[in-house]
């Protein structure tokens, strides 16, 4: 028994430095057992694969989920301000399903104004999986257009006098423009604090503009939210991902012997039983197991990247790309990924070659065509 076990798994790596003498053999004897190794080793690798990957991709995480803070004046939170505040549906920077609104105030002949939304619940911004930013969309006019001599945002903690506190008079734009910010929130992010307010118990946000001579102005706050970053490991959907590593894995495994097949019928050349066929032209996918491991080896050096949602909500892009295509291994991936896709195309070729006793080109041109094919397919998410 040891020894059969020893002598399929001498085969199957054969597949990779001698895939010649090792098919002649699997084609003699097709084994069950060694092209299910084979599956298991393709399984386990593109896991690990799929792994690596995730946890460089860091999705964004809102709180709230749908910019509702600025949607209403009140719900779970409250707005207030030394105006009035109100709701803007027609000047707004962000959209949710909900609608499309930014809250506003005005003053008249005033040296300041200010906008507070309370009773946001306790938001923790300290702990590895807390919240890390603060973003926002403020504007704010002036009747001359003169701006602000401060400004300034603090972080309500469990009252009004604990708070963490921002200076944003240099963040602020002209008069009559919307400004987008993220803040870092956090310990050791440069905040003022008064009266021992606390990282884990954010309660409420403050807007306040200051100008030292009276006048009438208006503010308004859109989008404003806070955020982390966390990949699908740590988000705890990881395991979706897994079934979808397995499927795909089958899916591939059908699609290309299926396609095999089917061309060389085109051909005249009958590849015999399916099942049968199907066993043998497992082994090539040794060369994915090959793959995945130089795959884990290149992927491990790439930096971690934050993916941000966009206005709608609904699509992820990149933060800074530029991190991740300036980087050596990404060239190297792509190449990677070539190189397997000729590699199985070659072993194909092998087994068809060694299957009917036909030319060398033949088979070539019998995998090359089949390839182009299933290349073709996955470009429609095949």
């Amino acid at each position: 028994m040891e020894n059969a076990i020893k002598l399929v798994v001498r085969e199957v790596f054969e597949v990779l430095y001698s895939p010649v003498n090792a098919f002649r053999k699997i084609i003699e004897k097709p084994d069950f057992k060694g092209v299910l190794l084979v599956l298991v080793m393709v399984i386990s690798s593109m896991i690990v694969v799929q792994y690596v990957a995730s946890s460089k991709i860091l999705l964004e995480n809102r709180l709230p989920e749908n910019d509702d803070w600025t949607e209403s004046l009140t719900n779970q939170h409250n707005w207030v301000s030394n105006g009035s505040p109100s709701i803007d549906d027609t000047d707004y920077q962000m959209g949710n399903t909900d609608g499309n609104h930014s809250i506003a105030s005005s003053v008249l002949t005033e040296t300041s104004i200010w906008l507070k939304i309370t009773d946001i619940g306790s938001i923790n911004c300290s702990e590895e999986t807390g919240y890390k930013e603060l973003f926002f969309w403020i504007k704010w006019t002036h009747e001359e257009g003169v701006s602000p001599s401060s400004g300034t945002l603090r972080l309500f903690s469990g009252s009004e006098d604990s708070y963490f506190e921002k200076d944003l008079t240099s963040l602020l734009a002209p008069s009559g423009e919307w400004t987008n910010t993220t803040l870092n929130v956090g310990p050791d992010q440069g905040w003022a604090s008064n009266n021992s307010p606390d990282w884990q118990n954010i309660t409420g946000i403050e807007f306040n503009l200051v100008w030292s001579d009276s006048a009438n102005l208006t503010m308004k706050i859109d989008g404003l939210l806070f955020r982390n970053f966390a990949s699908s490991v740590e988000r705890g959907t990881f395991y979706v991902e897994i079934i979808s590593v397995i499927l795909q894995v089958g899916m591939n495994w059908i699609i290309w012997a299926g396609l095999l097949i089917i061309v060389a019928k085109l051909f005249h050349e009958d590849l015999g039983q399916w099942n049968v066929f199907f066993i043998i032209i497992g082994y090539v996918f040794m060369v994915t197991v090959v793959s995945n491991i130089i795959h884990v080896m290149l992927l491990s050096t790439l930096p971690s990247l934050n993916y941000l949602l966009d206005s709608t909500s609904t699509v992820y892009y990149a933060r800074n790309p530029e991190l991740l295509i300036s980087n050596l291994a990404y060239p190297l991936l792509i190449s990677l990924n070539l190189i397997g896709y000729v590699w199985t195309t070659a072993l194909s070729a092998i087994v068809i070659r060694l299957m009917k006793n036909i030319t060398w080109g033949k088979a070539l041109t019998i995998s090359v065509i089949a390839f182009a094919v299933r290349f073709a397919l996955s470009l429609f998410g095949f």
